[in-house]
């Protein structure tokens, strides 16, 4: 993978970079280094790798810490806390520790990542002197504590110390991606001999933040000086994931690493950098390395919470850094770097704190902080709840500029108070670590999903038909009938008519619901007369039925309750499609409701729907009746694309012998909640009948009004497209492969090249023949 060097150039020094096309706003400081003792000044801290660091060669893993990850799915649901939402209680001696809730999750958690990094990293190549990321235990948050705020900064600190025992495993991940192991990294830990791991809960590992190494998930990023580069088999790697590293160029160009020198700049282009920073050329400009790279907003005014910028307490800057004078400037610019780097502001800095007022509904006061209470005060703020203003030289304090934030006060001193020191003990090497059970693993998947399930299958009875209407509505029954036996059918007729029991019948319409108990006598010898007709006629022989029972006969009118629409066909070569239309207004949707089948245009026009075609589809759509949105739209010859080029969810290719088990199954329905994601996911439920009710499982009842809002982006390169009286239509449309991936299928390939399919639910085949199919969904 080849990469253009950027030029970076920032009060006066020199930044390049092969994998970023910014610097970031603060650059940490540069710890010194002597090439006769090669320190490692990396503290063992859980927030100091969670900014962009210089490189130590003990932690090689420090650039893949994930910055901003999302702490959801089964895995790490349990560390999705604020300081708001911790909860603590008080022990037997008074003291405050995180719930037990919480404590017992995250421990289990801390238990099962340590021995991924474990198996991760048996047999791969670590560099000497390698130090992993310490326990979060080791930072506090299984101790009791003075008060629950201490106990609630003591946690959110631990919970930090998840991401590096992640980052560890990502960059075991990484190694074996990149050096090409044997064995992939999931089945390392779905094969392990000792403790195999669920095959379901590896696979949400390898969404998370810990598995994924795409460029979904940003890095804390990473800085080396040219003159020595500590990780000579690392960096090649790094560059390959496109890591952001960015090298310090020295201005000694003979103590430059070897392994940097693609990173050194010429001599044309560092004057060319240099001279456009001299005469004030702006960032826009882009007149050295990369195009654009000064556009990124880490360069610009940081926005908080990562949206539109909103206006900082008492600070707006107007127009005075174009006013100053370059005296000034560098004045401010020293007071800027100046603060960044000290720890506590010094003595000749102002310090306001901005207070709520409980009186003014919390409104905030800007209070001056006496130098007294500065240190006391700065510790309850972080690095993004402080704002420094380099002009006036002046701090502000505010917790609204970032809620989430975790003070820094100097909590190890306040968990690990002094106490008598006890003798020191044998030198022991540290125990393996026990390996989890397979049973805790299974349970955070099904917790998770069992917790994060739509709705119950007693939700989705609301488009359910009462078992008359369906046969009204549905097959024609007329209410009035009064023929209750056949005439002139022949014995064949007349025996099943005398065989057939009462709930076998209403099994037939696709109802045994509490209401059919309720029909007299009298009436159910009628609905059966009818219902023999039906099964035991031809469609040919159709037309003799009773014009009292049936009323779709050739010699009936048929009843239109609905004068609102109209429906029209279009005969295609392989079908012909029912086109539902508003009679008196134009329509109010950009698509046009479209069915195939026959009874159900008829259902429309017998039922009192009105004429707004969106209330139409979706009584349709509550139903799990088929039906298309198609949308009329010219678009170029080359906008269609082989659905190759799609990332699509196809059915498991297994080899035989293939027993599906419990953890197939989980398996499936996470593959199964994934799709359900896609944009092209609403051909599911515009598809009907079981497929539709195992998309119902994911969607959830209230949202199919979404489904409605039109076709997605995806239907036009990929989608279903029909010509139709010369008008070019698309709608989403699921592949032969999906649909037998909804289904849960599974192929598998004999030794003599056939191929068998087995599937969780039935396929569409085997639906449509199996009797259960009726048109729409029932109880």
């Amino acid at each position: 993978m080849t990469h253009e060097l950027k030029v970076f150039v920032r009060d006066g020094k020199v930044f390049t970079s092969l994998t970023a096309d910014f610097l970031p706003k603060v650059i940490p400081y540069q710890p010194p280094w002597n090439p006769r003792d090669d320190h490692d000044y990396a503290p063992n801290d859980s927030d100091v790798p969670l900014t962009p660091r210089w490189a130590y060669a003990l932690r090689p893993w420090f650039p893949v810490v994930p910055l901003n990850p999302r702490f959801d799915g089964p895995i790490f649901e349990c560390l999705n806390h604020t300081r708001f939402s911790l909860r603590t209680e008080v022990d037997a001696q008074g003291k405050h520790m995180l719930h037990h809730d919480i404590r017992g999750r995250w421990y289990e958690l801390e238990k099962k990542l340590i021995w991924c990094q474990e198996r991760l990293g048996a047999g791969m190549f670590v560099p000497w002197g390698t130090v992993l990321p310490s326990a979060p235990a080791t930072f506090g948050y299984l101790r009791s504590h003075e008060n629950a705020k201490l106990a609630i900064k003591v946690a959110l600190r631990s919970r930090n110390a998840f991401l590096l025992i992640g980052a560890a495993c990502t960059w075991h991940i990484m190694s074996r991606r990149y050096r090409g192991s044997n064995r992939p990294w999931m089945s390392v830990l779905t094969d392990d001999r000792e403790c195999p791991i669920p095959a379901e809960w590896v696979l949400e590992l390898s969404h998370s933040f810990v598995g994924d190494l795409s460029a979904n998930v940003q890095c804390t990023r990473l800085f080396i000086s040219s003159t020595h580069c500590p990780w000579e088999g690392q960096l090649p790697m790094f560059e390959h994931f496109s890591i952001p590293i960015w090298v310090h160029c020295a201005g000694d160009a003979s103590v430059i690493d070897s392994m940097l020198h693609r990173y050194i700049p010429s001599r044309k282009v560092l004057i060319s950098a240099t001279d456009g920073l001299k005469w004030g050329q702006t960032p826009a400009d882009g007149a050295w390395g990369h195009a654009g790279m000064w556009g990124s907003p880490e360069n610009q005014h940081q926005h908080l919470d990562g949206g539109e910028p909103q206006a900082e307490p008492d600070l707006v800057w107007g127009d005075r850094e174009e006013k100053e004078t370059p005296a000034q400037r560098q004045v401010h610019l020293s007071r800027t770097t100046s603060a960044g780097n000290q720890d506590l502001p010094t003595k000749k800095t102002t310090v306001f704190e901005w207070q709520p007022q409980d009186e003014f509904d919390g409104f905030r006061l800007r209070i001056r902080i006496m130098k007294n209470d500065v240190y006391s005060v700065w510790r309850e703020y972080s690095a993004t709840t402080r704002v420094y203003d380099s002009f006036r030289n002046e701090w502000d304090l505010c917790d609204e500029l970032d809620p989430t934030s975790v003070p820094d006060g100097d909590w190890e001193d306040e968990i690990f108070a002094p106490s008598p020191s006890p003798p020191p003990p044998a030198l022991l090497l540290p125990p393996p670590p026990q390996p989890p059970s397979r049973s805790s693993f299974l349970q955070d998947i099904n917790q998770y999903f069992g917790q994060h399930e739509v709705a119950s299958s007693s939700t989705y009875s609301h488009g359910v038909e009462h078992f008359v209407l369906t046969l009204s509505y549905h097959l024609g029954f007329q209410l009035a009938a009064s023929t209750s036996a056949p005439q002139g059918r022949s014995a064949t007729f007349e025996s099943w008519i005398r065989k057939t029991q009462w709930l076998h019948l209403c099994r037939l319409i696709g109802d045994v619901g509490t209401d059919v108990s309720t029909i007299l006598d009298a009436q159910k010898d009628i609905i059966t007369c009818f219902i023999g007709y039906l099964v035991m006629l031809p469609t040919s022989g159709l037309p003799e039925m009773p014009s009292d029972l049936w009323d779709l006969g050739p010699e009936c009118s048929l009843a239109v309750s609905n004068a609102g629409i109209r429906v029209s066909y279009a005969q295609l070569p392989q079908q012909r499609l029912y086109v539902i239309e508003p009679s008196l207004s134009a329509s109010l949707v950009v698509w046009k409701l479209v069915v195939a089948d026959t009874a159900t245009a008829v259902m429309c026009l017998r039922r009192d729907w009105g004429s707004d075609i969106t209330k139409i589809a979706l009584n349709l759509l509550q139903k799990g009746i088929t039906f298309k949105t198609l949308q009329a739209m010219a678009v170029a010859p080359d906008t269609r694309r082989p659905c190759t080029e799609l990332h699509s969810y196809s059915p498991t290719y297994t080899l035989p012998p293939f027993k599906a088990v419990y953890a197939d199954y989980i398996v499936y329905e996470q593959h199964h909640h994934e799709f359900m994601n896609q944009p092209r996911a609403r051909a599911a439920l515009l598809h009907g009948g079981l497929v539709w009710r195992l998309a119902l499982h994911s969607f959830g009842f209230d949202d199919l009004p979404s489904v409605l809002e039109g076709i997605s982006w995806e239907a036009v390169p990929y989608g279903l497209m029909l010509l139709i009286n010369d008008q070019t239509y698309f709608d989403d449309e699921l592949s032969e492969e999906e649909v037998d991936f909804m289904c849960g299928t599974y192929y598998s390939y004999n030794n003599d090249g056939t191929m068998d399919k087995v599937s969780w639910w039935p396929r569409p085949q085997a639906w449509a023949a199996s009797g259960l199919n009726v048109g729409f969904w029932s109880t």
